[in-house]
């Protein structure tokens, strides 16, 4: 058995999956998920293209036309079947999509203008990110993929009450220097949140301390481990290997 550490800062679930069958057009596209994030820990969701990880993030923030067929998600014991984003926001769910939206005429200082704060007070999350020069611009207009991500990561820092983020392929499409700038952000963030990510490439978690590794197959999470020699066995012999997976913990 392969033990999973956490970081100590909590022992209750903050965010749970059971036994979650979701359909979309009819079709069954996420079987029996049964995941939970502890308070504080941080997990990686490895799996293929259009293996249901994207998909997964959506459900549980209530985004496009899912149905929930079976099983039930919860935050810190609560049903969020039957809520709005807006309320599974407020319940402490912050999620970072691979897509974003540009917003002509709409800066990051303009959002900030919305909340009540002193700027020597998220003054460290800007230098974190490197983002002041960006604050000026169009959210997510005309920005670099990297860009993009730091932004999207500080406006989430806004929102105090978040303690869950779901981070869907945050290093793609970026370069090694930010990789690096924002894993060492979510390596701070995660001392008070709990982080689930979604990678393809692997490439952040080179400088991202992760504690448990999870990977999804057709819809199914298959296998769960440390997430160092889960990603090495999907590096040496692909995801299939994972059906019969012998590092899994039991």
């Amino acid at each position: 058995m392969i033990k999973v550490g956490t970081n100590n800062l909590g022992s209750d679930p903050t965010l749970v999956l059971k036994n979650l069958t979701v359909e979309a057009e009819g079709k069954t596209i996420l079987r029996n998920i049964n995941l939970k994030v502890k308070s504080g820990e941080r997990v990686v969701l490895f799996g293929p293209n259009g293996s249901g990880k994207s998909t997964l993030f959506k459900v549980i923030m209530g985004l496009d036309d899912y149905k929930i067929k079976k099983g039930d998600i919860e935050v810190d014991g609560k049903s969020l079947k039957k809520r709005s984003i807006d309320e599974r926001v407020k319940l402490g769910l912050g999620y970072v999509g691979q897509k974003s939206v540009g917003i002509k005429g709409v800066t990051v200082e303009n959002l900030m203008d919305q909340y009540d704060f002193e700027y020597e007070n998220i003054k460290k999350t800007i230098d974190q990110l490197n983002i002041d020069e960006l604050l000026k611009r169009d959210i997510n207009y005309t920005l670099s993929g990297g860009e993009v991500k730091r932004v999207e990561l500080f406006t989430l820092s806004l929102l105090d009450n978040i303690h869950t983020y779901l981070l869907d392929e945050l290093d793609s499409g970026v370069d090694l220097e930010n990789i690096g700038r924002i894993a060492k952000y979510l390596n701070e963030v995660s001392k008070e949140k709990s982080i689930v990510i979604t990678t393809h490439s692997g490439a952040i978690l080179k400088e991202l301390k992760v504690d448990t590794a999870y990977v999804i197959l057709n819809g199914e999470i298959i296998c769960k481990g440390k997430p160092e020699k889960v990603w090495d066995c999907i590096n040496k012999q692909g995801y299939e290997k994972c059906l019969n997976c012998e590092i899994a913990e039991k």
